[in-house]
């Protein structure tokens, strides 16, 4: 699965369910295409963070300034993640 990664910054936000901005993005995959499924990892050690739809192609996550990068749809914390198994 396609993959981008983000700034420490960018960690307390997607945490809280928010949405993932271009600016946070510092790596990504290229082939990422608008519209595809996205894992977002941290930039030091890879961990997941979030899954969520791509609002970019990868390339231009990585380039962009401003603007949502990836529509988040579930992330590390949220109802699903703590569903008593």
């Amino acid at each position: 699965m396609n993959w981008a990664e983000v700034d420490h910054g960018a960690i307390p936000f997607l945490m809280n369910g928010a949405d993932c901005m271009a600016a946070g993005i510092q790596n990504s995959d290229h082939r990422i295409r608008k519209g595809d499924p996205v894992w977002i990892r941290d930039e030091s050690h890879g961990r997941p963070l979030a899954l969520g739809w791509a609002l970019m192609d990868g390339e231009e996550m990585e380039n962009a300034k401003n603007g949502k990068g990836i529509q988040t749809v579930h992330w590390v914390g949220d109802d699903l993640w703590n569903l008593d198994s």
